[in-house]
C-alpha cells in the first residue's frame, strides 16, 4: 500500500504544515478583505437605524443600536463572517430606535466599550441592557446626550452628531 507522506517526514510534522498554512491563509485573506480606508455604512433596520464605521486593520465602531434584535442581522451581513467584536457600541439616546437592540449586540458580539448616553430608558430595556453587559462583562462609560462625539483613529478624527430624526446620526465634515 502507498503512503500519503514521504518516508522521511513525520505524520505530526506534516499536521503542523497543513496547520501554518491554514493560519496563513487566514491572515492573507484578513489582509485582503480588511479595509483599507475607515468605511461608514448606515445600517437600516426596522424602526431604526445605526451607523457602522469600520477601520483599517478591522476595527468597528457601531453608533445606535436600532431598535430590536434585527440589528444583529445586518451587522451579520455587513462585517466578514469572522468578525464578531466591536470595539466600541456608542448608544447616544436612550430611545427604543437607537438604543433597544443593544442587548442582542452584546450578547452577539464581543463589545470593547460601551458608551451610553446619561439619560435612563424604559426600565425594561435598561433591565436587559444591564443583564447582558453584566453577563458579556462589557466596559461601559457613560457619555451626555448633548455632547458632541468624536471617533479617533491614529491621526484621523470623525466628528459625529444626531441628526434632527431621532436614532440618525451624521457625520460632520
Amino acid at each position: 500500500m502507498g503512503r500519503l507522506y514521504h518516508e522521511g517526514v513525520s505524520r505530526l510534522a506534516l499536521l503542523a504544515l497543513i496547520g501554518v498554512l491554514a493560519l496563513a491563509n487566514a491572515y492573507v485573506y484578513h489582509g485582503v478583505f480588511a479595509p483599507h480606508v475607515v468605511l461608514v455604512e448606515p445600517l437600516f433596520v426596522g424602526k431604526g437605524s445605526a451607523l457602522l464605521v469600520r477601520m483599517p486593520g478591522g476595527g468597528a465602531v457601531l453608533v445606535g443600536a436600532g431598535a430590536d434584535a434585527s440589528i444583529v442581522r445586518a451587522l451579520g451581513q455587513a462585517l466578514p463572517p469572522w468578525q464578531r467584536r466591536l470595539d466600541a457600541l456608542v448608544l447616544p439616546a436612550s430611545t427604543l430606535a437607537a438604543s433597544g437592540g443593544a442587548p442582542f449586540i452584546i450578547e452577539s458580539y464581543r463589545v470593547g466599550t460601551l458608551l451610553r448616553s446619561s439619560e435612563q430608558g424604559a426600565p425594561t430595556r435598561e433591565a436587559a441592557l444591564a443583564s447582558a453587559v453584566s453577563a458579556a462583562h462589557t466596559h461601559t462609560q457613560e457619555i451626555q446626550p448633548e455632547a458632541g462625539l468624536i471617533l479617533h483613529y491614529g491621526s484621523l478624527s470623525l466628528p459625529l452628531s444626531a441628526s434632527t430624526t431621532p436614532g440618525t446620526y451624521v457625520l460632520l465634515n
